[in-house]
Formats: C-alpha cells, sequence, structure tokens
C-alpha cells in the first residue's frame, strides 16, 4: 500500500503546483503593478514642481499652467487605468487556490471510499497464496474472497475460473462444476476450460463418463486435438464402450505429451496395456508403438534440506513441486519424507501430475518445498516451508537449493 499512497502524494503535488502557478504569477504581477502606480503618482507630482516653478520665475502664466496640469493628470489617470487592467483579480487567485486544495482533497477521498485498497490487498494476498506463503486461514479467506467477487462482480470470468480450480483442489467438486460452467457458458470458444469442466464433472459423477461430458469432450478435440485431459477422458469413454483400439490412440495421444515415469503417464500407460489386452483377446492385431523414452525434457535439479530448528519423525510427509503463477496446481511434484532430507530432486515431465500441464508448458516456475505435518500437500497452519518465489526458464539447468526453515 506504501507504493500506492507515495505515486498518489506525487500527483497530488503536481496538480497543486499546477493550480497554485497561476496565483504565484498574479501575486507578483499585483506586485509590480503597485510599484508602477507608485512611480507615475511621483512622476506627476515632480512634473508639476516644474510646472509651478516655471510660473513662479515668469516662463509661463497660471492660465498656461492650468492647460499642462490638466493634461498632465490626464496621462496620470490613462496610465493608471492601464496598469490596473493587466494585474490579475484576487478573486481568480482564490478560486484557483481553492482548486488547489479541493481537487486533492476529492482525490483522496474518491480513493478512500472506492473498492481499490481493498483489490490492491487481496492481489497480494493472491500472490503469497501462489507463493506458498498463505496459511489455512488465508487461503479460505481468499477462497470467500474469490467467491465474493464473482457475486460482486460476475463479468470477471479469470477470478472465477481461479475459484473453479481452488475449488476442485480443495474437494469441492460441486462448487468446481458451477464455477467451471459458468465460465464455458459466456466462454464457449475456451477449449481448456470445457476440458477441466468434463473432469470436475467426472469427479462429480464418481468416476462416470455421462452425454455431457463426451459432448465436452468431442467439442475440446475438435479444436484442440492435443488436449491431453480431453484424450485421457476420451479414452475412458471409449473403453467404457468396447472400442479397445480407439481407447488405446486416444490413451496413447496423451501419453505423447508426458515423459515416461511420472504419475500420470503411469496411469495412462497402463491404459493402454489393457487396452492392448482386451484387442488381443478379441484377436485383434495390436501394433506396439516405438518406445521413445528417449525423449529430453526440460528439468529442474533442486537440493532440498531441512533447518536444523526443525524436529519432526522421519515419516513426515515432504513436497517439493513446480508451479506456474497463474495457477495454484503444480506441475511436477516428488513426495518424500523428512527422514530422506537433506536430498537432490529432478522435477521434469516424468513429475507432471495431468496430461498437458507440465514444467515445459511455462517460462517461469515457482519452488516449494513444505514439509506437511498434517499429511496435505496443501499449505495448513504449522507446516514449514522453503520457497523460491520466481525461477526463470533459463535458469533452469542451474542447481538450486532450498532449506525448509519457515512456519506457516
Amino acid at each position: 500500500m506504501t507504493d500506492i499512497w507515495f505515486g498518489l502524494a506525487i500527483l497530488l503535488l503536481l496538480l497543486a503546483f499546477v493550480f497554485l502557478l497561476p496565483g504565484w504569477r498574479a501575486a507578483g504581477a499585483r506586485r509590480l503593478g503597485g510599484n508602477k502606480r507608485e512611480a507615475l503618482a511621483e512622476l506627476y507630482r515632480e512634473r508639476s514642481r516644474e510646472l509651478r516653478a516655471a510660473v513662479q520665475s515668469g516662463a509661463m502664466d497660471e492660465k498656461q499652467f492650468d492647460q499642462l496640469e490638466a493634461e498632465l493628470a490626464r496621462e496620470l489617470l490613462s496610465a493608471q487605468e492601464e496598469a490596473q487592467s493587466t494585474a490579475p483579480s484576487r478573486r481568480g487567485a482564490g478560486l484557483l487556490l481553492g482548486l488547489a486544495i479541493l481537487v486533492p482533497a476529492m482525490t483522496v477521498g474518491a480513493y478512500i471510499w472506492s473498492d481499490r485498497p481493498s483489490e490492491v490487498a487481496f492481489y497480494r494476498e493472491m500472490l503469497a497464496s501462489q507463493q506458498g506463503q498463505a496459511d489455512a486461514a488465508a487461503e479460505e479467506r481468499i477462497t470467500s474472497q474469490l467467491k465474493a467477487r464473482t457475486e460482486s462482480h460476475p463479468e470477471d470470468l479469470s477470478g472465477r475460473y481461479v475459484l473453479a480450480q481452488r475449488l476442485l483442489m480443495s474437494g469441492d467438486i460441486a462448487g468446481a462444476v458451477d464455477a467451471y460452467r459458468y465460465v464455458v457458458e459466456r466462454e464457449p470458444q475456451a477449449a481448456s476450460v470445457k476440458a477441466e469442466l468434463a473432469q470436475a464433472l467426472f469427479f462429480a459423477g464418481g468416476s462416470k463418463m455421462t452425454d455431457e461430458i463426451q459432448l465436452l469432450v468431442s467439442q475440446v478435440l475438435e479444436s484442440q486435438p492435443g488436449n491431453g485431459t480431453a484424450l485421457g477422458l476420451a479414452g475412458i469413454a471409449a473403453y467404457e464402450g468396447g472400442d479397445y483400439r480407439k481407447a488405446r490412440e486416444h490413451w496413447q495421444g496423451a501419453l505423447q505429451q508426458l515423459a515416461p515415469g511420472s504419475a500420470a503417464a503411469e496411469a495412462l500407460a497402463a491404459g493402454v496395456a489393457r487396452a492392448e489386452k482386451a484387442l488381443a483377446d478379441a484377436g485383434e492385431p495390436v501394433i506396439v508403438a516405438h518406445d521413445s523414452s528417449d525423449k529430453s525434457g526440460p528439468e529442474i535439479r533442486v537440493q532440498v534440506s531441512l533447518d536444523s530448528s526443525v524436529e519432526v519423525e522421519a515419516s513426515t510427509p515432504v513436497f517439493i513441486y513446480a508451479r506456474s503463477s497463474e495457477s495454484p496446481m503444480p506441475l511436477a511434484i516428488v513426495r518424500l519424507t523428512a527422514g530422506q532430507l537433506p536430498t537432490e530432486v529432478v522435477l521434469d515431465e516424468s513429475r507432471a501430475m495431468m496430461p498437458g500441464r507440465s514444467i515445459s508448458t511455462v517460462d517461469s516456475v515457482q519452488l516449494v518445498a513444505r514439509l506437511a505435518l498434517h499429511g496435505d500437500a496443501r499449505p495448513a497452519a504449522g507446516d514449514w516451508q522453503g520457497t523460491i518465489k520466481t525461477l526463470p526458464k533459463a535458469n533452469w539447468s542451474k542447481a538450486q537449493s532450498i532449506t525448509i526453515d519457515q512456519q506457516l
């Protein structure tokens, strides 16, 4: 908040300078005008004394004196009127001074009575959450504020999309479905959101395919044939329908987006194997795809250690993960225990949680190592963690180091 008030103060000073400058000039002009009138009066008195001396010396008579003095008086009056007409009025200067005070006061009042300060505070809390620096109470407060914002700002689809992701991760599947559906209804071309809606509906229905899910999946694949989430769901639908070859094709398409060894890749590979077995049992030929395990991809090496002041049981879970600044969902994650620290872990494509969502899809990540006292990867009060707030892709080849020494 300090930087905002500092910028506002500079703006107000500039406004005050703009409004007061004409007033200062006017005051100077009035002083100059007063000095000029005094000089004219003194000149008049001096010329009048010279004319009187000429009468006394006999150089002119009284009639000539009266004529010349009258002419001199007219010249003085004309000069004084001209000087007065060029001097700005005090009323105009007072108006400028009043505006110089009123405009900044109205600006400050409008800012205070608007919702800008609360929006800035909320934005900073969101950043803290994404950087793993928010406790469980803060996370709940952020979700509540997002809900309130979506009600007061129904046009903010980005905020509702973030809310949907948070609700899905927190286990509020029904709330996530409603939020995803709201976005899709207003942005029907958002294929990736449709895919996540289909996934949320799949979870909400007890991992069962429905006509709505299949319709969403087909729409996503029409515009994004390589969407990993949609391919995974399409494979499930095909397998349940007995089309094992189609299921195998969909799962292989999703599998190609991940390096072998990840949890998501292993689940997809198991699905491919089941589809191939079903095909073989049915007497249909199966062509085994070429093994692409030598495919290289980005990786981040992280040395993780536990501060000596932290005392926990050796079996306490430790989650090390990378995520983007736009979403709290990990792009790559490793689960260890406190007894395995210190150690080095590698975050790469094989550690992705979902097809199509890995570190290769972003240019910068945040690294978090969290000692989860309650066994949950989500932050909770009492957990310990260490973070690297921003790690651009250019530095991924360098070994990183995180010490778990901050308690939530």
